[in-house]
This record gives structure tokens, C-alpha cells and sequence, in this order.
């Protein structure tokens, strides 16, 4: 019996922003990859937006002794998201709640945690939530709002008799935290910011030699399926061509934008979903961003 993921679902912001309607609309597609990004009210919180994926899959959480949620942009600094899950779904008592603070690996982080908690013995059932709503920290000139959607993903992890998930590989260059920060303007108020060439950079120096690393840890070849952080075009179209992946093999979902820690849950599930990744197949996930942080795992779908 090993930890395997029993089924993934994903709730997308309303609003729509119909990029082409915006100036140089095809330079920046043609960087981004991404046509339209979907942002929540001002009012809507992140937990407002994990509650609705949360509630449609309400059966499955409530056998769940662990919830995990993963976010950035938590309604409060404290209590934890996931204590307020707990009572909005009016779940058991006796149920193991806590956030992780991460970004874009954040569901490698995450799923690793469920794993580890799983493998000792510590829980059972586990409903692991990615979510978060940059949105509510742009200003209206801050262009990411062209690759950032606000979006949340709930994971179930259990026990099964298949092969599991893992190994797991990370690293931490926390010198560059400021590459990838929310922090007070110029008007002392939080907002979001990007060195969209330094990630860029950081993360073709990082991501193949991780993959490169893993694919030795784990004695398999490229002939897998590879599910990388859906951060845009360029990068994922960059590091498919310098670690000479087949593009068959390589999955590029931008619809929905960068919806940061959900962008790989979503991505699998559509992927599956089209029937582009089949039962028995085994899918490299990585995940890479804020911190700046990676991590790398994989598992049989």
C-alpha cells in the first residue's frame, strides 16, 4: 500500500480578462502563451475560492483525517486557512489542519508532506488545497496581471494498492527571495512584483540539472510524460528544448494563465482527462518560483 492520488479538482476565478483586448496583445502571447486570466472579486477570499471546489467534493473530505492547505495570499495572517476550512465544512474535531507557505512548488511541497504523513502511519485520508488570489495585490499597471489567474485545487491523497508517488528532490536559493515578493509600495501599500529575467534565468540554470539529477535518482529516461509549474510559453517552451524533451511528451497548458501552486494539479487533471496521459503511465511533476524554490517528484497515473 503506498500514498497515490484517488482524484483532483480545481475551481478558476470568474472574472475573465480577455487579453486581446489589450495593447500588444500578440507580443505578449507570444511570450506568455496565455490569451485570457481570470482574477476574484476584492471580497472574495481565498478561502471563499477553495470552499467551492471544497464543497462540490464535500463526500470525499469528510473521510479525509488531514487537510493541508497551501497559499500565499492567506485571508488572515493568523489563524491558518485551513482551521477556517475545517469549520466552514463543518468537518470533525479530530482532524490534523495546517498551511504551508509556498508559491509555485507548492503542491510538490505539499504532496510530499501528505506522502510522508501517509508512509508513517499519521494519516490516512488527506485533502491537500492549493489556492491563491495575487490578483487582489496588482495594481492596474502591473502587467502581471497578463500571466496570473486566481485559482484554487483540492487533491486527494490515500493508500492504494499501485505504485505511489515519489521520490522527492528540492533546493532553496532563498539569496533571491526578492525576485518573486509581495511587499509595501512607493504608496505603503502590499503589492505584487516580479523580475520576470531573473526567474527566467534561475530557472533554466536550476530546473535541468534537477531533472537530470531525478531522472538518474529514479533510473528512467525521457520517454516518460513531464508536467513542469505552467509558468508561461517561454520558459516551459525553453527548458523543453534544452533538456530535449519530445514535445508528444510534454505538456503545455496555459488556459487558464499561471495559477501559481494549482497550475501542475490542473494540468494533470486536464491532461488525464483528455486521455492525453493514460492509466499506467508515469508523469515527472516540478515545480518551481517564489523563494525562490524547486522541487521534482513523479508518480503512475
Amino acid at each position: 500500500m503506498e500514498p497515490s492520488i484517488f482524484g483532483i479538482d480545481y475551481e478558476i476565478s470568474a472574472i475573465n480578462n480577455n487579453l486581446s483586448k489589450q495593447k500588444n496583445f500578440y507580443k505578449t502571447f507570444k511570450k506568455t502563451g496565455i490569451k485570457e486570466t481570470y482574477k476574484s472579486p476584492t471580497n472574495l477570499s481565498v478561502i471563499d475560492l477553495a470552499l467551492k471546489v471544497c464543497k462540490r467534493n464535500l463526500f470525499e473530505i469528510k473521510k479525509c483525517d488531514t487537510i493541508i492547505f497551501v497559499t500565499q495570499t492567506p485571508k488572515y495572517l493568523l489563524p491558518s486557512c485551513s482551521c477556517i476550512i475545517q469549520s466552514e465544512l463543518n468537518l470533525k474535531e479530530d482532524i490534523f489542519v495546517f498551511d504551508i507557505n509556498m508559491g509555485c512548488s507548492g503542491f510538490i511541497h505539499g504532496l510530499s508532506v501528505a506522502c510522508s504523513l501517509i508512509k508513517s502511519n499519521s494519516s490516512k485520508n488527506i485533502a491537500l488545497i492549493c489556492a491563491d488570489t495575487y490578483s487582489h495585490y496588482f495594481s492596474k499597471s502591473n502587467k502581471n496581471k497578463f500571466l496570473f489567474s486566481d485559482a484554487a485545487s483540492l487533491t486527494i491523497i490515500k493508500k492504494r494498492k499501485k505504485k505511489g508517488i515519489g521520490p522527492f528532490l528540492f533546493g532553496t536559493d532563498g539569496s533571491n527571495y526578492d525576485k518573486i515578493i509581495i511587499s509595501k509600495n512607493k504608496k505603503n501599500k502590499l503589492e505584487f512584483n516580479m523580475s520576470g529575467s531573473d526567474v527566467y534565468l534561475f530557472t533554466l540554470d536550476k530546473i535541468p540539472n534537477l531533472v537530470d539529477k531525478y531522472l538518474k535518482l529514479i533510473n528512467k529516461n525521457k520517454k516518460d510524460f513531464f508536467i513542469f509549474h505552467q509558468a508561461s510559453s517561454l520558459i516551459l517552451e525553453s527548458l523543453r528544448d534544452k533538456i530535449k524533451i519530445n514535445k508528444d511528451k510534454f505538456i503545455i497548458d496555459l488556459k487558464y494563465g499561471n495559477t501559481t501552486s494549482s497550475s501542475i494539479p490542473i494540468a494533470l487533471k486536464r491532461a488525464i482527462k483528455s486521455k492525453k496521459i493514460k492509466k499506467g503511465e508515469r508523469v515527472i511533476l516540478c515545480g518551481f518560483g517564489v523563494g525562490l524554490a524547486w522541487g521534482i517528484t513523479s508518480m503512475v497515473v
